[in-house]
């Protein structure tokens, strides 16, 4: 995770009053309770090669290729927009070092 997300969620976590931060610590508890179990449920499954992924994508139609393009190009520009948000400030305060 970025530096720049990781100060998003602190500066976040400092509007939180103590009640809310109890509640999110609770939350985040069972999150990683219940994603623990999950992976123990899980069979261990054997890497997959580059080659086999590249078969794999290949053998999706078109139409199921743009929706998943679609779909990343969506999060890819959300992640950008997140992390570069901080960026020209950070650019500034450089400049000023």
């Amino acid at each position: 995770m970025s530096q720049a997300i990781l100060n998003q969620i602190v500066n976040q976590l400092e509007m939180l009053e103590f009640f809310e931060l109890q509640e999110l610590e609770r939350a985040i508890a069972k999150y990683l309770a219940d994603k623990q179990q999950a992976t123990k449920q899980k069979p261990t499954q054997k890497p997959v090669s580059k080659k086999q992924l590249f078969q794999e994508w290949d053998a999706i139609s078109d139409e199921e290729a743009a929706v998943l393009k679609a779909e990343f190009a969506t999060q890819d520009l959300a992640f950008a927009e997140v992390v570069l948000s901080d960026y020209l400030p950070q650019l500034q305060q450089q400049d000023k070092i």
